[in-house]
């Protein structure tokens, strides 16, 4: 099993038949959230929708229907997560099975690989795909996709529509929370490192060029700048700021500038106590009061972690912004339900 989009690609490019199967729908606790997909041929998996045993099943079916070469295009499935599968999480499960024509294939096989190209930008790229006997795949428009991302919020996707309009929803890229990170030290590089994998787009800024070294890639941007606090204006609205450079001038100036927004999602500072302290004073003699203050987490990482190692550190912080980052996720849901006159 693999679980890069570059595995997605090549699944879909080689000449077997080729199963998507996709949560569509959950209902209690679940291995994995709406929209998780992956694809099954008869030899090769990428992707996972939570493992054990329903994926063992749901593989065994994809493959059983792949190798009838019957009429079946589309169908949803459920399936309950308990004795029945051995599993015990408790909640049920809607699978979509679509069996994929050489040129839904190549429709995916590109849409993927733009969306790998474009990581953390707008409201994410997404495919729709009838559960009807339609074959058409379509890629969402921008505006399209800010619909989709406002209906999905918190989620990868799901159904949309009902009777023969209805459509499954999937979002290709991972939902990427930009990041500026000021500071390519040996704790920058460790934490751009430790981020690799998980859903953010890096923007890594240093005054100093040479330190400058780690390639681009879609997720990861570097930027030299002889003013590093002027990059916090680039910034988008949820962005996260790290700051730890190797001046704590330069510290103070992007800490204060970051702080001054009041529409970031996380301003984290390395530092101890006592650096804390004395930058709140210096922030309250330029002016700042206790709500702009308020936003700065400084030190950063998770309590209970001592070591200083580079490695741990950025271990550490890893864990900080992702737990940030689920939170916000959980709070926007709350606010986009009571936005549209759902709750109560």
């Amino acid at each position: 099993m693999r679980l890069s989009h570059d595995a997605h690609i090549a699944v879909l490019q080689s000449p077997d038949p080729v199963m998507l199967i996709s949560v569509a729908a959950i209902r209690g606790s679940t291995p994995r959230e709406a929209g998780a997909f992956m694809l099954v041929s008869e030899n090769a998996i990428s992707g996972t929708i939570g493992g054990g045993n329903l994926e063992h099943q749901v593989t065994l079916r994809a493959r059983q229907t792949l190798a009838s070469q019957g009429d079946i295009i589309a169908e949803l499935v459920p399936f309950p997560l308990g004795p029945g599968l051995g599993q015990c999480c408790g909640g049920a499960v809607d699978i979509a099975f679509h069996r994929l024509n050489p040129m839904q294939k190549h429709q995916l096989a590109t849409a993927i690989s733009s969306a790998q190209n474009r990581a953390g930008t707008g409201h994410g790229d997404w495919v729709l795909l009838p559960m009807g006997e339609s074959r058409h795949l379509e890629t969402a428009s921008a505006a399209d996709a800010e619909a989709l991302d406002h209906l999905f919020t918190g989620v990868r996707g799901g159904l949309s529509g009902a009777g023969e309009e209805r459509k499954l929803c999937l979002r290709l890229d991972d939902g990427a929370t930009p990041l500026w990170l000021f500071g390519a030290g040996h704790v920058g590089h460790a934490i751009v490192q430790a981020l690799a994998p998980l859903p953010f787009d890096l923007h890594l800024i240093d005054s100093r060029d040479e330190y400058l070294t780690l390639p681009e890639t879609a997720k990861l941007h570097l930027h030299q700048s002889d003013r590093p606090q002027d990059e916090v204006g680039d910034m988008p609205p949820g962005a996260f700021a790290l700051i730890l450079t190797h001046s704590h001038a330069q510290d103070f100036d992007i800490c204060r500038a970051a702080l001054m927004r009041d529409d970031l999602g996380f301003v984290g500072m390395i530092g101890s106590q006592t650096k804390r302290a004395r930058f709140v004073r210096r922030l309250k003699d330029r002016g700042l009061g206790d709500a702009e203050i308020g936003r700065l987490t400084c030190p950063i990482g998770i309590q209970g972690i001592a070591g200083k190692q580079p490695a741990i550190i950025a271990a550490s912080v890893a864990v900080q912004l992702l737990s940030v980052r689920e939170a916000r996720m959980a709070q926007n849901l709350v606010n986009r339900v009571a936005q549209d006159g759902l709750a109560g």
